[in-house]
């Protein structure tokens, strides 16, 4: 049904090192300290879309939708930095990624207008992107982010579609998990921001799959036994109806959050504030994903 809590997951550097967030709750196992004092102080489930991690876990990032503020590790490269809050020049990110790679240096970033993107990639990922660029049509413009897996596995984000292009020697076969899943969604479907791959193991993945203008999200996962277990005891925990109760209070305030920034921002009429007091669950449903179809998983 359309208000599902949402599910926010980020893969460790083991099968023993995870963030799994569902509703108001979340379990953290093996995470640097800078992220699980985020969780613990800051991270709204509802309201982030997603999260980056570093296959060394030294640099992460997260969204709020509702405050537009980016939540990351104080070290973080300053490049990085820069896009994060548009300084220096830089592109105003509203999405990091990170490559299976230990240079801390190494990004993706696309940028909040249209068009706007950047990287800073081993040459394979460069030499890709480039000759991508030259044979689809539109790219800059259709673009809405990079994924990464294992090895030199990755997703390109579209408004209108993905593009896959994975490692054969991490992903050797049309019965691995991940091909079997992208191969399931190729024809009409757009790869969700908070969707993830692992570095680890190519086997694990969770994917949220959209089609172009609807709001139902379909989400496919392959995680380890004990995320798995995790996410189920979450889900449980989430049928509550104490629980059911508490996570739209806070979701509504979160929304009277969101509606405040933009009335800033946008320094809008007394009648256009109104008509976004009024659709105030717009935002809830950018950050919930509107109506969620759980689907086979892959195992």
């Amino acid at each position: 049904m359309a208000g599902n809590p949402n599910t926010l997951i980020a893969l460790g550097s083991s099968p023993d090192s995870y963030f799994i967030g569902y509703g108001r709750r979340y379990f953290a196992e093996n995470m640097p300290d800078s992220f699980t004092s985020h969780a613990k102080k800051d991270l709204n489930i509802s309201m982030t879309q997603w999260i980056s991690m570093s296959k060394a876990l030294d640099t992460w990032v997260s969204h709020n939708v509702a405050t537009a503020k980016f939540h990351f590790n104080g070290n973080i490269n300053q490049d990085i930095r820069d896009h994060l809050s548009g300084a220096n020049g830089k592109a105003a990110a509203n999405f990091v990624s990170f490559p299976d790679c230990d240079n801390p240096a190494h990004y993706f970033i696309k940028g909040k207008n249209e068009g706007a993107w950047n990287a800073f990639l081993d040459d394979y990922f460069v030499q890709k992107l480039s000759k991508t660029r030259t044979d689809v049509a539109n790219f800059d413009a259709g673009l809405t982010g990079m994924l990464f897996g294992k090895g030199k596995t990755y997703i390109l984000m579209f408004k209108a579609g993905f593009l896959a292009d994975v490692d054969d020697d991490e992903v050797p076969s049309e019965e691995h998990p991940l091909y079997k899943v992208l191969v399931q969604y190729s024809d009409g479907w757009c790869i969700e921001r908070g969707s993830t791959l692992c570095f680890y193991d190519s086997r694990y993945f969770y994917l949220k799959f959209k089609r172009p203008g609807e709001s139902q999200i379909k989400m496919h996962w392959n995680l380890p036994p004990i995320m798995s277990a995790k996410l189920a005891e979450l889900k449980e925990q989430a049928e509550r109806p104490e629980e059911q109760i508490a996570l739209m209070q806070e979701d509504q305030m979160w929304i009277q959050v969101a509606q405040t920034r933009m009335n800033a921002e946008m320094q809008m009429s007394n009648m256009l504030a109104d008509q976004m007091r009024r659709g105030g669950l717009s935002i809830l449903a950018a950050a919930t994903g509107g109506t969620v179809v759980e689907t086979t998983r892959y195992y």
